[in-house]
């Protein structure tokens, strides 16, 4: 092949970059603007096939696959393996009913040119998706038709398939209360529609379909087609996943790789044969946050360098997560966690001196792949301890339940301990976990594991008997406040419920107007007299981190409990006591 001289480098540069720019408006475009764009452009077919595979796919999700069909019409074969190489497959085996739903959706774009493909160049995965939805026979000239004839299909009686489970007539269907096996009849009536298209078209083909379909070994084709699947994707960044789940890996400071010198401010030799990076992800990254402010810093042909390694790094987070994209909103879930990591990340580096400039040089040193990293050291830290703390927590120790430490704690170790640790935001922002984005994340989780520790720690010195609980629900708070009012009751020291009657007397002192300006600061006090009493531990000897447990708690039942009236007490609105319902 002869080499291509300057100019005409230059004009396929040009044109590509044209229709990068195109491509750009047609993915931040709303659903219909988009399909607009591409059927309106001078060229509908050529713009098409120039989009990335993975901005075709998430285009495709964006729009809605059915009113996506005249755009996969124009697409490229291997646009369309790409497609059936995420969508039909769960992790290591193909997906039936996936596998129908995209033979369906290509079929009508293009059904004549669907068939030849397949047959032509994937034949064995086709005969494989023909092999798990039908049964086939082959009648030799002197054999009468199988005997369940009226069961079987046939176009030149001699080749005979049926699909196995289907019903043969409609009182058939009418008297079955079997649940109607819906995805299934949508595969028999699109193999039907297929195996009939590929006879009209040629008869032999139709003849060697189904001979080899009825001879094939499954599990060998399913096999070399993973092994083929999983090598097309890893050209696109796709590792397998117990390759990509090494992008979790902490990283130090001190082993993160530096780029090489100004290898981002290079000027690369345009090749045609090398695709740009997908631009689908660039409208989701958004905000005000560190990551975000100093990507605006960079000049654009730098942008287009790091657009290759975040579509790169969102590829392994996809395998690593084993995450199956169905949906722009999967997508765009995917891409923020990115983003989070790597904003957590260049805190990190940055240790809190969060200016965009320092960003932009931390991005320039290093690459962004190292940066999620340190973002996902920070969290996994976290997780360790919360892990190694737990093994030996009181709480384990007696058998209790998370939601043994309340709703807020709970959510926090339960975050915590999850494969991916996430920050626990209450729905602050709109969800209940998210991922860690920020080192302010990180230090308002560390304060609330410390506290569920020297919490834990406290109470394994508690001379306490779990199995005298009976009535109610057992937390800390209600194990704590509990003993503490038996204590200054004179009652035994046990978590059976407290009558009614004699626990008022303690609301009362509890809760008196005497000095209602210190009362808070009377009651803490008292709290903590009693906690190192109990445990034998000297009051300057409690963790600070215990002491803000309790203070909480105090101002929790000052603000539940300090207004109402002890003769109005009704244990089944005071969840801070174990009392007796009576």
């Amino acid at each position: 092949m002869t080499k291509k001289t300057n100019y005409k480098l230059a004009n396929i540069q040009k044109k590509e970059l044209k229709l990068r720019a195109v491509r750009h408006e047609i993915l931040v475009s709303e659903s219909e603007k988009a399909l607009e764009l591409i059927l309106e452009a001078p060229a509908p077919a050529t713009l098409v096939q120039s989009f990335p595979d993975q901005d075709l796919y998430y285009l495709m999700h964006k729009t809605g696959p059915y009113d996506f069909v005249p755009i996969l019409s124009m697409a490229k074969s291997e646009q369309w393996e790409y497609i059936l190489d995420v969508e039909a497959w769960d992790n290591d085996r193909l997906d039936l009913e996936y596998m129908t739903k995209t033979f369906d959706l290509l079929f009508k774009a293009d059904p004549q040119r669907l068939l030849r493909w397949v047959v032509k160049e994937k034949p064995d995965y086709f005969e494989f998706y023909l092999f798990k939805n039908m049964e086939i026979k082959v009648r030799e000239h002197d054999e009468p038709p199988p005997s369940d004839f009226d069961d079987y299909i046939t176009i030149d009686d001699k080749f005979y398939f049926r699909f196995p489970g289907k019903p043969q007539n409609v009182a058939e269907v009418m008297d079955d209360d079997r649940p109607k096996p819906e995805d299934s009849q949508e595969a028999w009536e699109l193999i039907e529609k297929m195996v009939k298209a590929v006879a009209e078209m040629d008869l032999s083909i139709f003849h060697g379909l189904l001979l080899e379909t009825k001879s094939l070994l499954p599990a060998e084709v399913e096999e070399e087609q993973f092994r083929l699947k999983s090598l097309r994707l890893a050209e696109k960044g796709f590792l397998p996943t117990h390759e990509a789940i090494g992008i979790y890996q902490p990283t130090r400071l001190s082993s993160l790789r530096k780029r090489p010198d100004d290898s981002l401010f290079k000027q690369e030799q345009f090749d045609p044969d090398m695709p740009l990076p997908p631009q689908f992800f660039s409208k989701f990254i958004e905000g005000d946050d560190l990551f975000v402010t100093s990507l605006k810093l960079f000049d654009p042909d730098v942008i287009l360098h790091l657009e290759s390694e975040l579509a790169a790094l969102i590829n392994k987070i996809i395998s690593a997560d084993k995450i199956k994209i169905q949906s722009k909103e999967i997508l765009e879930k995917t891409i923020k966690k990115a983003c989070a990591y790597l904003n957590l990340g260049l805190e990190v580096i940055l240790e809190g001196n969060c200016k965009p400039e320092l960003a932009k040089e931390v991005i320039q040193k290093y690459f962004l792949e190292d940066i999620f990293r340190t973002g996902s050291r920070a969290g996994i830290k976290l997780k360790t301890k919360s892990i190694n703390w737990f093994k030996k927590s009181f709480a384990n120790k007696n058998n209790l339940p998370l939601s043994f430490f309340g709703e807020d704690y709970l959510g926090v170790i339960g975050g915590l301990f999850l494969d991916r640790p996430l920050y626990y935001d209450n729905y602050a922002s709109g969800e209940l976990y998210r991922d860690f984005k920020s080192l302010s994340d990180i230090f308002q989780t560390s304060r609330a594991l410390e506290q569920v520790i020297a919490l834990d720690a406290v109470l394994d010195k508690l001379n306490v008997d779990i199995k005298s609980f009976e009535e109610g629900v057992l937390t800390y708070k209600t194990l704590i406040l509990t003993l503490w009012a038996k204590d200054r009751l004179n009652l035994q020291p046990t978590l059976e419920s407290i009558d009614t009657q004699v626990f008022k007397d303690f609301f009362m002192a509890l809760f008196s107007k005497s000095d209602s300006q210190k009362q808070d600061r009377i009651q803490l006090n008292d709290l903590i007299l009693w906690t190192s009493e109990a445990t034998g531990t000297r009051e300057a000897d409690l963790a600070e981190e215990f002491i803000r447990v309790l203070t909480n708690l105090i101002k929790e039942l000052e603000a539940e409990y300090g207004s109402v009236d002890p003769e109005n007490i009704d244990p089944r609105f005071i969840p801070h006591f174990l009392l007796k319902n009576t």
